[in-house]
């Protein structure tokens, strides 16, 4: 019994047979109807059977092979398989279906694929945190450097590359990609000049609490050991701080100078004064300080000055007739002597000339003059023929020539 087989001939097989013909003809067609179904169903439920155990045979063959990868073709693959002696004892899978064998095969492949990239993403991951290791011991050295004041803000590459280049973890550096060892170096000195701002608040705490003030005498190694002997003192670069000392340092230099110049304006205000005071009491070459002296003691411009060497020394100078040498007339003076001094020079610059380059400069000049009478003579000629059609009878007058020939001689100066 086939799924395949005919109703007739079945018929003409078994018409022979007593149990064929004990029933009749309509209830043999039914039993025959039922029999051919059951055979396809049990035919088809075989079918798959073998189906599916041929599918696990071929991929286990396939799995068992190292020989196939993951860029392993299908051709390559069935020449491999035939020289497989696991596959050649396999009868049964010489007639498996090729379509399901190709599916089989894709999967396999599909799934050596994922396994690859797997594989390699796991070998990137950790070739990438063995070189982060590796960067975050070079940067371990940096700031170790930094901690022992070798490496600041203000540090340059070629002063340390010495120092750096005998450690081994920079000679790691050098055999892995990405960040060089200069490039870390950059973004650890960079990181320090951007930490400038925080440490000059710092030190300036640090100074308010100690009560320590910068004056334009004070020395860097003073300066330093008030902000390294503070607790917090250990986290302030040392670039950074030699950076804020300059600044303050620069602060307290003109501060000092703003008031020494106003200490200056304050004596010749004050010289000022007491010198009136001297011209209200009428002093002269013949004039005594003794005498003056207690006529004017009362007298505010009089208190105001320092000591009695000052006023005396004022009473002289105003005396002999001169008010003392400030600091500021001597400035201006100076100011005066070389503005004079250049004037000088340049008068004896202009005199050195040579005759040949006066001559040749005298020449462009007559040129250059001659050039411009030719062209008013050319523009007042066409004027004069405009002027012409306009009125004949109308001519210039010699008043009104004379100007125009004095306006253009001097145009020419």
């Amino acid at each position: 019994m086939k799924e395949s087989l005919k109703y007739q001939k079945a018929s003409d097989i078994f018409s022979k047979e007593p149990l064929w013909i004990a029933v009749n003809d309509e209830d043999r067609k039914e039993i025959f109807r039922d029999c051919i179904d059951f055979v396809a169903r049990r035919d088809k439920e075989k079918k798959e059977e073998d189906r599916k155990r041929d599918i696990a045979a071929f991929s286990h063959v396939l799995q068992s092979m190292e020989q196939i990868t993951y860029k392993t073709t299908w051709a390559q693959a069935q020449r491999i398989l035939y020289e497989n002696p696991q596959f050649a004892e396999r009868k049964d899978l010489h007639f498996m279906d090729k379509e399901d064998a190709l599916t089989v095969f894709e999967d396999h492949i599909k799934q050596a694929e994922k396994e690859h990239d797997e594989e390699k993403e796991q070998e990137e991951k950790r070739l990438r945190r063995q070189q982060r290791k590796v960067r975050e011991e070079y940067r371990l050295l940096l700031e170790s450097l930094h901690k022992r004041g070798e490496l600041t803000s203000m540090s340059l590459w070629t002063s340390l590359f010495p120092i750096i280049s005998t450690d081994t973890r920079f000679e790691l550096m050098l055999f892995q990609p990405g960040s060089s060892p200069l490039d870390l170096f950059k973004f650890f000195v960079e990181d320090l000049k951007e930490q400038y701002t925080e440490d000059r608040r710092l030190i300036k705490e640090i100074l308010t609490e100690k009560g320590c003030q910068v004056i334009a005498t004070t020395e860097y190694r003073e300066f330093s050991d008030w902000v390294v002997s503070h607790e917090k003192g250990g986290k302030v670069d040392h670039g950074n701080m030699k950076l804020c000392y300059n600044s303050l340092i620069e602060k307290a230099e003109s501060k000092a100078k703003d008031e020494e110049k106003e200490s200056l304006r304050r004596k010749r205000r004050l010289e000022s004064e007491f010198r009136n005071l001297l011209k209200e009491h009428n002093v002269d070459k013949d004039s005594e300080w003794t005498v003056i002296k207690p006529k004017i003691e009362k007298d505010k411009a009089y208190l105001a000055m320092e000591n009695d060497d000052e006023r005396e020394t004022a009473f002289n100078h105003y005396k002999n007739g001169t008010s003392g040498t400030t600091a500021g007339s001597e400035i201006l003076e100076k100011k005066k002597k070389k503005k004079d001094k250049k004037k000088k020079n340049k008068r004896s610059d202009n005199n050195s000339e040579s005759e040949g380059e006066i001559r040749e400069k005298e020449k462009k000049k007559k040129k250059k003059h001659s050039k411009e009478d030719r062209m008013d003579d050319e523009e007042r000629g066409k004027k004069s023929k405009k002027s012409r059609k306009r009125s004949p009878s109308r001519s210039e007058s010699p008043r009104h020539s004379s100007e125009k020939r004095k306006r253009r001689e001097s145009e020419a100066d």
